[in-house]
């Protein structure tokens, strides 16, 4: 089995702070999509799940449960998506050094 561990980490490594933040995005992101996908998926199988045709209700043209697990519940998830990434997520450099930047495109 081919060695994984990489030949540069030992006691001497230190660690991106970047790798922090960025793992603390993911589990959010991660969270999120979790949220989402159990709130579209419990929305129609609660309004829609084991009806018969002609017990369903229909919200401008749509069936009820459609309407309510798709359109809307993804624009209140838009708006979730919205605040999490204005309170927790950072903008941060993706150059090797950490450098913002600007030095390119100044050129």
């Amino acid at each position: 089995m081919p060695e994984t561990r990489s030949p540069h980490r030992g006691a001497d490594f230190e660690e991106d702070p970047r790798y922090r933040t960025a793992m603390r995005e993911l589990g959010i992101a991660l969270a999120y999509w979790a949220a989402f996908t159990v709130a579209v998926t419990a929305t129609a199988w609660l309004l829609g799940g084991g009806k018969d045709a002609d017990e369903l209700s229909f919200v401008l043209g749509f069936p009820a449960w459609f309407f309510w697990s798709v359109p809307v519940t993804c624009f209140v998830f838009s708006g979730i998506a919205y605040f999490l990434v204005r309170r927790f997520f950072t903008d941060i450099p993706l150059s090797a050094d950490g450098s913002a930047g600007e030095e390119r495109e100044e050129r």
